[in-house]
């Protein structure tokens, strides 16, 4: 058994991925908040100026285009928060990234501690360059998450997944989340586009021995019921949403994403899918 399978099975069936999970919590959703590095990346007003000025619609193609790098508080905003008992995290995903070695280890011991129901390794943000050594950083996870309790995901690139996801493998981690945005000349490329790419790494893992023990989150250019039940007869035990909630509507009520968390919760009772 590897590690974080057993609790990510509490996962709900449909999730709210970062950063849209830090102030979005429809019913029905796991929230993953973040993602969060050691130190703050800017205050309020610079995330918020680097959205407005780095982030792209492509209305023809159903993309879009950002560079906003990873900007948020640090993960001592989250301590803080739930010490003063005024966050919950026992129901969420906490995001995070290192930028070495002893940053990954730090993030991950102190995201464990905070007892979510799972810690996400955002490995793969192509705004921020990329990790070398991903072998040190799944054993250092693996090595504190040995106690159980707290979940592990791993969330993949589109493209050239497969020897990241044979490390973690190779480490004993279980949960992915595919896929991350598609590095392109202007930042993270997200929406229509990824779908061909996130069913190709659905089907590369299905094939994998260590399929029955893992928990598969799939997310990418899911912006209608269509598009969970397509993922899910892949094999996704969970669905993400992401660019879909890029719109203010969502801060006031979530009428406009009822049938995507209908259809995610139906399939999730139909013993058909598979």
């Amino acid at each position: 058994m590897g590690y974080g399978e057993g609790v990510l099975s509490d996962l709900k069936p449909l999730v709210v991925s970062a950063p849209f999970g830090n102030y979005l919590h429809p019913a029905g959703a796991t929230a993953t908040m973040g993602t969060f590095t050691v130190m703050r990346r800017g205050g309020i007003a610079a995330r918020v100026w680097r959205v407005i000025k780095t982030v792209r619609y492509y209305r023809g193609a159903g993309a879009w285009v950002n560079r906003i790098g990873l900007r948020n508080p640090g993960i001592g905003w989250v301590e803080k928060k739930v010490a003063a008992g005024k966050l919950d995290v026992s129901d969420k995903l906490i995001s995070v990234h290192g930028f070495d070695g002893g940053q990954w280890r730090e993030l991950v011991e102190r995201a464990a501690a905070l007892r979510p129901l799972g810690v996400e390794l955002n490995m793969s943000c192509p705004n921020v360059g990329e990790v070398v050594d991903w072998q040190e950083v799944f054993e250092s996870a693996a090595e504190v998450f040995a106690g159980g309790g707290v979940g592990v995901v791993v969330k993949l690139p589109p493209v050239r997944y497969q020897a990241m996801a044979e490390a973690a493998l190779g480490a004993g981690l279980r949960g992915f989340h595919a896929c991350n945005t598609l590095p392109v000349p202007g930042g993270g490329l997200s929406g229509r586009p990824l779908r061909p790419l996130v069913e190709g790494c659905l089907r590369w893992l299905n094939d994998r021995p260590e399929r029955g023990e893992m928990t598969v989150i799939a997310g990418g250019g899911v912006g209608k019921s269509a598009d969970v039940r397509a993922y899910r007869a892949l094999g996704a035990e969970s669905v993400a949403l992401g660019t879909k909630l890029m719109h203010p509507r969502y801060l006031f009520g979530y009428g406009g994403i009822a049938e995507i968390v209908a259809a995610a919760w139906e399939e999730m009772e139909d013993e058909t899918v598979i």
